[in-house]
């Protein structure tokens, strides 16, 4: 083969790898341009207490809005992981209600006699910001997972 056509298949074989690589990283960079929600307690707390009635702030306080949202992700968690449920941690599924006897339950235990009204203001405040950071998905029809 002769040098001059051996530097050009070179120089062509080395700009279609440019090309793939190019096409590559622009796809991965187009894949990432949807931020991924990520949810700080911290923020959580903040955004809630924005959304209370100053009554509920004056009962609870931040420390009382924070063990609140502490224990309904606690509660999440152990629907999402089996292996939780299995060390005995008694969590039972559905519905806003069982989440509020859940946390006031916990909460109880440990000598934070919080209303349930309370704990649903909470709660409410939470889905404001899950809502906010975009960490919710369309609403499923109950007949669809069926």
């Amino acid at each position: 083969m002769p040098p001059g056509v051996a530097a050009a298949l070179g120089a062509l074989l080395f700009v279609l790898i440019l090309a793939a690589l190019t096409a590559a990283v622009m796809e991965a960079r187009g894949r990432r341009s949807e931020p991924i929600p990520v949810y700080a307690v911290n923020d959580a707390v903040s955004f809630a207490m924005k959304a209370l009635d100053p009554e509920v702030i004056e009962r609870l306080g931040p420390a009382g809005v924070r063990r609140i949202i502490e224990w309904s992700a606690h509660y999440l968690q152990g629907l999402a992981v089996p292996a939780r449920r299995r060390k005995g941690l008694c969590v039972v599924a559905g519905g806003e209600e069982n989440a509020i006897a859940y946390i006031h339950g916990e909460l109880s235990r440990r000598g934070r006699d919080y209303s349930p009204a309370d704990i649903a203001a909470v709660l409410a405040g939470e889905a404001g910001y899950l809502a906010d950071i975009g960490a919710l998905g369309e609403q499923v029809d109950e007949k669809e997972l069926v």
